[in-house]
């Protein structure tokens, strides 16, 4: 029972976490917003450096995605799985172990600060229990798609250079990863 208490402390304070970045988004937002009178005027334009910048909901939102992808893989190489399966797994953990390096970089050329926590996978870990790796395979594959949505909104609608070819880069990746994973789920 212990346990269950501690799991419903961890995910209040990971709730409270997710809405009090949100709110500090909005308000910084809500700052940093055009006046009205001037928004047809900037849709017209096409965006020069001055709106450039990169949002630190986009880059959480990326971290997150990316953090769910890294735990759950990691949960299922704990499992005792076919050698093909394992290397399939690995490659998956390696990119995104990557993508999470750029993801850093970004955010730090753009001075946004993206807690440690969104770089832990043992706290996430500790909510993953299935069964098998059929199930896994299954968890990584949804995930990849929910990242893929993700990654194309991003690059459709930023003008960040960075940001964009590491959307694009990572669209690729992940695109061939849901390939590979539907292929050993046969």
């Amino acid at each position: 029972m212990s346990a269950l208490h501690n799991i419903k402390q961890l995910l209040f304070l990971l709730l409270f976490y997710t809405c009090c970045l949100l709110i500090v988004s909005c308000e910084q937002k809500a700052k940093e917003a055009p006046a009205t009178d001037t928004t047809e005027e900037l849709r017209s334009e096409p965006k020069t450096k001055e709106y450039t910048q990169v949002s630190e909901l986009v880059l959480t939102q990326m971290a997150e995605s990316n953090l769910k992808v890294v735990a759950i893989t990691q949960k299922a190489l704990e499992l005792k799985v076919p050698k093909n399966t394992r290397m399939i797994l690995q490659e998956i953990e390696k990119e995104h172990n990557q993508l999470k390096n750029q993801i850093r970089k970004i955010a730090k050329e753009n001075f946004i600060i993206i807690p440690n926590i969104l770089y832990d996978t043992n706290t996430l870990k500790d909510f993953i229990s299935e069964s098998s790796i059929d199930k896994y395979l299954q968890k990584i594959n949804n995930s990849l798609t929910a990242e893929l949505e993700l990654f194309k909104k991003i690059a459709s609608s930023t003008y960040n250079k960075d940001l964009l070819d590491l959307t694009n880069k990572g669209i690729i990746s992940i695109e061939k990863n849901i390939d590979t994973i539907q292929k050993e789920q046969k």
